[in-house]
């Protein structure tokens, strides 16, 4: 049985437990099981805009957009594990965060400690990502050469552009239920198409290809292989049409 401590030792220990709450860098908030607030750290006053006081006593419903409120009030998940939402300043401005949460015993009850993390950062970087994939993926549906990218292991076709599907008559289901690219190649001597076997490898080849009206073309192409989502792809644009022949 380990002994009892002093009452030294538990003010420091007190004491010491106050100096991790008060200098966390993310949110912490203690509530009661009805949603109200028993106590919450300088980080907590700083995300919503309010003071230590204007925060205690206040209801979790109104920290938080009202469509966000079913998040933290009443919600299982949030007990249990991690839950995405949004914090609202005193200013009105939305907040993104990650409340994560526990049952602790508090002043001789039982109450929930919420950890909320300011995503701002992350939520930002989030969106400018979307906005650049949607820049380039622009780029690539709307370029006036065919262009696709397709696996180079399974030689199935991962994407096609409008100027391709134009060019080869086929639409972009009808490229990517294609069991690989040779259901568009004219092999020499029986051979299936060569591909680039070598990472980061440009390669200018000239080869034939059928439409889906039978005709076909001899055309240039660029062949870059890279690696797209943990695989090894091949984007192939098409440089230039040499012939053309139903």
């Amino acid at each position: 049985m380990k002994p009892a401590l002093s009452t030294y030792e538990l003010q420091q220990r007190e004491h010491l437990f106050r100096m991790v709450f008060e200098n966390a860098p993310d949110a912490i908030f203690i509530e009661d099981f009805d949603g109200n607030v028993l106590d919450a750290n300088a980080a907590a006053c700083k995300l919503h805009g309010l003071s230590h006081d204007e925060l205690v006593g206040m209801h979790v419903s109104q920290l938080v957009p009202e469509e966000f409120r079913y998040c933290v009030y009443g919600h299982k998940e949030l007990i249990e594990g991690e839950v995405d939402g949004f914090s609202l300043a005193a200013d009105g401005r939305r907040i993104p965060v990650s409340i994560c949460s526990s049952v602790i015993q508090y002043m001789g009850r039982r109450a929930v400690l919420l950890h909320v993390r300011d995503n701002t950062k992350r939520y930002i970087a989030e969106i400018a990502l979307r906005e650049s994939e949607e820049r380039y993926r622009l780029l690539f549906d709307f370029n006036p050469q065919p262009m696709w990218v397709h696996d180079r292991e399974t030689r199935r076709f991962i994407a096609v552009n409008e100027s391709a599907q134009r060019l080869y008559q086929f639409s972009r289901e009808e490229f990517l239920q294609m069991n690989s690219i040779d259901a568009i190649c004219i092999p020499d001597d029986g051979e299936p198409c060569q591909l680039p076997n070598l990472p980061n490898l440009v390669e200018v080849s000239t080869v034939k290809h059928r439409r889906k009206d039978g005709g076909t073309l001899t055309v240039e192409l660029t062949q870059h292989t890279m690696t797209l989502d943990g695989r090894f792809a091949v984007f192939v644009m098409v440089n230039r049409v040499i012939s053309w022949r139903r």
